[in-house]
């Protein structure tokens, strides 16, 4: 019994060095880099998260057993240029674990908290491996939330099967975290451990250390084990990933044993996301190959960037504020326009029509009064509950889903005619939503598009700007080159080429102008802010104060009463281009 209990307390001795020498390796790892530490309670987990730097805010999650130490190979030039949010993942590092069974409503939650405490703006999301497949499934249930997703090395993409040799290294190490078996493991993880030890130096050790104290810490098994189980080891299927609307881009290593290569490349085949392949690298880039590691995410980020400098968000709750103003003004404006556009489609009695992003109602509700079987989608509730509501009023029977035109739910050649009014124009995948269209469209159907035309001549815009200008002299609008996404359809050229690369023949693209008459500056002043939810947030990124936007209004008052007609009228003009092709 004396020798039992002797044997009780050396370990119990071991154990608490062994956790202190953790801790000092952790505050050595973190004293060096250009972050603060601090915790959260986030979904009732205690979280500890590393922040630092100025500027988009981007979210950092790491693998399993890992923890926000990792990324000290990135951290330094990451936030030169960034602000940077990097957690301990619940059950790991410092962070607190969860009692039972791991739900993934509660681990995509925890990860919206984070989001909403420390992001005043969209981030882009990083994850790598386990941290990728959660970041993955909070994309495609909150990607409104997110500016863009880059995975590295993710799980998730397939069920988790890695190269025999490094699940023999991984299983071995979880029964038994030595020194030894860690190494071991390493060996696996890097594609050369000792030319890595070398370019470490001391920070290896480090590093090496406080993964050692991680490992052998009991209290954390159980969750980590949960994660990995609930996100780490089964595939995601393909129609939530094909639900992600924001821009994704895949860093992969090309020695990866974990997820192989092969892969990535496949979805990034299927589903048309940029591969970056970091040479020298196998699952663990950013420790491994970190200057590569920055190029590749600088270059997936100057992407976004060169697609769409100024874009916003396209969310659901942003529309969702504005349906009742959008209806009240745009919409009924805007029938005659739809009902114009449909005529040249060729819509007729009896036909299936599906509109997409459909609003409430401009195209739908000129498509039922043809008398077609009219299907509307939209991303916002609120803007279909206007919509039935208006089919009601007519006796119009109009059938309304809740859902994304990135990823429309329905059969391949169920529709005879697919139409978008100023929607998929707005769509940050538009390309895709064409494709979209075109997928549910039966052969000799057609697809319509209607989007804006030249912004020089779109009457609305230029009262806008001039308007502003009148508190801000030097505001010119948004940035043209390229197009935001409300005029990236405007070159008739450009959505001729699109419905083509969709697939469709005999492409028609014509330009005509739409004329909408208003009655008073504050019904202008109404219309301009209700058109989208990207005029408010241009309008919200100049921090007008309400003087400054009384100011606005009576400039634009006055640029009414200067275009009004005899009959008090003023008759705005704007250019539109009608798109059509057969599949």
């Amino acid at each position: 019994m004396m020798a039992h209990a002797e044997d009780n307390n050396a370990a119990r001795t071991a154990f608490g060095s062994n956790r202190r020498s953790g801790e000092a390796a952790r505050k050595r790892l973190l004293a060096g880099l250009p972050v603060t530490e601090r915790r959260l309670e986030l979904a009732g987990i205690s979280t500890v998260l590393l922040e630092g730097g100025e500027g988009p805010p981007i979210v950092l999650l790491h693998g399993p057993g890992e923890h926000a130490a990792k990324w000290l190979r990135i951290l330094p030039e990451l936030v030169r240029t960034h602000h940077v949010i990097a957690p301990d993942l619940p059950g790991h590092g410092t962070s607190g674990t969860i009692e039972g069974p791991v739900q993934p409503e509660r681990i995509l939650a925890w990860l919206g908290e984070l989001i909403e405490g420390t992001c005043p703006t969209p981030p882009i999301l990083l994850g790598q491996i386990l941290g990728a497949a959660i970041a993955a499934r909070f994309a495609a249930e909150h990607g409104n939330k997110l500016r863009c997703l880059v995975l590295s090395d993710a799980l998730g993409l397939v069920p988790f099967r890695p190269a025999p040799e490094f699940g023999a290294a991984l299983t071995t190490f979880i029964m038994e975290p030595s020194p030894e078996n860690h190494d071991r493991l390493w060996q696996r993880c890097a594609y050369d451990l000792d030319a890595l030890c070398g370019r470490m130096g001391e920070s290896w050790d480090q590093l090496r250390a406080y993964n050692l104290d991680r490992a052998q810490a009991p209290e954390l098994k159980p969750t980590q084990q949960s994660l990995m189980e609930q996100f780490g080891l089964p595939a995601i299927p393909p129609e939530e990933l094909a639900r992600i609307t924001i821009p994704i881009f895949l860093i992969w290593g090309r020695h990866d044993l974990a997820t192989p290569l092969p892969v990535a490349e496949a979805a990034s085949a299927q589903f048309g996301w940029p591969l970056h392949v970091i040479d020298g690298a196998a699952d663990d880039p950013p420790i491994e190959q970190p200057a590569a590691f920055m190029e590749a995410l600088r270059a997936a980020l100057a992407a976004i960037e060169a697609a769409a400098p100024e874009a916003l968000p396209d969310t659901c709750e942003a529309w969702d504020r504005i349906a009742p103003g959008y209806d009240r003004t745009n919409t009924e404006t805007q029938m005659w326009l739809g009902g114009e556009a449909l005529r040249k489609a060729g819509l007729q009695a009896g036909m299936c029509f599906l509109d997409v992003a459909s609003g409430s109602g401009a195209l739908a509700i000129p498509a039922a009064r043809i008398g077609a079987e009219v299907v509307a989608v939209d991303q916002s509730r609120v803007m279909l509950g206007l919509l039935q509501e208006r089919a009601g009023n007519e006796g119009l029977d109009i059938g309304t889903h809740i859902m994304d035109g990135h990823a429309l739910g329905f059969d391949d050649n169920t529709f005879d005619m697919a139409g978008s009014q100023f929607g998929v124009m707005l769509f940050p995948d538009m390309p895709k939503g064409i494709r979209e269209m075109t997928r549910v469209v039966k052969p000799g159907g057609q697809v319509l598009i209607i989007a804006y035309g030249d912004p020089h001549q779109i009457d609305f815009l230029a009262f806008l700007v001039t308007a502003v200008q009148s508190v801000r002299p030097e505001f010119n609008g948004p940035p043209m080159d390229p197009p935001p996404l409300p005029f990236q359809l405007s070159d008739p050229e450009r959505l001729a080429v699109e419905l083509a690369k969709a697939g469709l023949k005999d492409v028609k693209v014509e330009t005509m102008t739409e004329s909408t008459a208003f009655e008073s500056g504050a019904e202008l002043w109404d219309w301009i802010v209700c058109s989208n939810p990207i005029v408010e947030e241009v309008l919200g990124s100049l921090a007008l104060s309400e003087g400054e936007r009384g100011v606005i209004r009576q400039t634009l008052a006055r640029m009414f009463r200067e275009r009004a007609g005899d009959d008090g009228r003023t008759i705005l003009r704007n250019r539109v281009n009608i798109g059509i092709g057969t599949k």
